[in-house]
C-alpha cells in the first residue's frame, strides 16, 4: 500500500485552504501514484471554537454533503486513490458539531468515517464525542482511523488493532510543545500494538483570548509514518510537505502470528483481558468537572477576542 500524506499550511485567508490542499493532492497523485492519500486534521483551517476564531463559524466547518467533499471525491475518482479526508468540524443535521474524518474509496464513495471520541480543550464543550471505533475493509487489508487526541488514549489504537486493523491513519494536529513526546509515543504505539501508524498534521498558528488570558496555538506539522520496526518518514514542523512510504498488511499479519519458536515480543498475543476490568472504570483521580471549567473560561472570553 503506497501511502502519501499531504501536510498542508493554513493560508492567510481560510477560504484558500481547500484550493491549496486540492492542488497538493493533485500534484502528489500525478508525481507519486499513491494507493491512498491522507490529509491533516483541520485542513480547512482553524476551528471556530479555538481561541479568537469565533468569526470562522460557517467558514471552516462544513456538512458531509457539502462541495468540500464533492471536490475531494472528484479528486479520488480522477486519480483512482483511496483518501482519508483528514478531519473537519462537521456541522450535524441537529445543529451540533463533531470532529469527523471520512474515508473515500477509489470511486470517491464514502465507505467509512471516524468521529473523534476524546475531544480536547474547547472541543470538550463545543463538539459531540464519537462512541465507535470502526475498522474498514480495503483491498490493502483492514484499516482504522483515529482523530488527533484519540491517539493519546492508548485504548483507542489498541482496540482498533484488536479489531484487526493492520494500518491506522491518524489525522491530527501536533502542538509544537508536544513534538518530542508525540514522536516517541508514535513509534512506541506502532511497536506495542503491532500496527502500521500513519499521522498527518497541518502547519499553522493562531492567537486569541480564553478566560481573559492570551493563548497561542501552534500546529507544527511533523507528519509521521511508522511500522513496528521503527520510524519510516518524518515531515518538517514548519512547511508544506508530501510524505510517502509503502506499508505492508502481510508484514503485520506475520508479526502478529503465534509462533512458539519465536521469542520476538508480541504484545497482542500475550494479553490477559480478564485482568483489565479497571480499564472500563473511571479514573480514580478525576474529581473535577473539566467540561464545566472549560465552559467557564470560554464564557469569560471578551467579546472582542472572537472578532479578530
Amino acid at each position: 500500500m503506497k501511502t502519501a500524506l499531504v501536510q498542508s499550511v493554513w493560508q492567510a485567508d481560510p477560504r484558500d485552504n481547500l484550493p491549496h490542499v486540492l492542488q497538493m493532492i493533485d500534484q502528489a497523485c500525478r508525481e507519486r501514484r499513491p494507493d491512498i492519500v491522507c490529509l491533516p486534521e483541520f485542513f480547512l483551517g482553524p476551528a471556530w471554537y479555538m481561541p479568537g476564531q469565533g468569526h470562522l463559524r460557517g467558514v471552516t466547518d462544513t456538512t458531509l454533503d457539502s462541495p468540500v467533499f464533492e471536490q475531494l471525491a472528484a479528486m479520488a475518482r480522477r486519480h483512482r486513490v483511496y483518501m482519508v479526508c483528514g478531519s473537519v468540524v462537521e456541522q450535524m443535521a441537529d445543529g451540533r458539531y463533531c470532529n469527523t474524518s471520512v474515508l473515500l474509496d477509489r470511486d470517491g464513495v464514502a465507505i467509512g468515517q471516524a468521529n473523534k471520541i476524546h475531544p480536547f480543550a474547547n472541543e470538550a464543550v463545543s463538539c459531540v464525542a464519537g462512541d465507535e471505533m470502526s475498522v474498514h475493509e480495503t483491498e490493502f487489508g483492514p484499516i482504522g482511523i483515529a482523530v488527533c487526541s484519540d491517539f493519546w488514549i492508548p485504548e483507542t489504537i489498541r482496540i482498533l488493532a484488536l479489531k484487526g486493523a493492520t494500518t491506522i491513519f491518524l489525522p491530527g494536529g501536533s502542538l509544537r510543545q508536544n513534538l518530542a513526546a508525540m514522536i516517541n509515543a508514535f513509534r512506541s504505539t506502532a511497536y506495542l500494538s503491532a500496527v502500521n501508524m500513519v499521522y498527518c498534521g497541518p502547519v499553522g498558528k493562531i492567537t486569541g483570548v480564553r478566560g481573559n488570558t492570551s493563548i497561542t496555538v501552534e500546529f507544527a506539522g511533523t507528519s509521521l509514518i511508522a511500522t513496528p520496526q521503527g520510524l519510516l518518514a518524518q515531515a518538517p514542523p514548519d512547511a508544506a510537505a508530501v510524505l510517502e512510504a509503502t506499508l505492508s498488511n502481510e508484514a503485520i499479519l506475520e508479526l502478529r502470528a503465534a509462533n512458539a519458536a519465536d521469542d520476538t515480543w508480541k504484545g497482542l498475543g500475550l494479553r490477559q483481558p480478564q485482568s483489565y476490568g479497571a480499564l472500563t472504570e473511571d479514573y480514580v483521580g478525576l474529581n473535577r468537572d473539566l467540561a464545566a471549567e472549560i465552559s467557564l473560561r470560554m464564557r469569560q472570553t471578551t467579546p472582542s477576542a472572537n472578532a479578530h
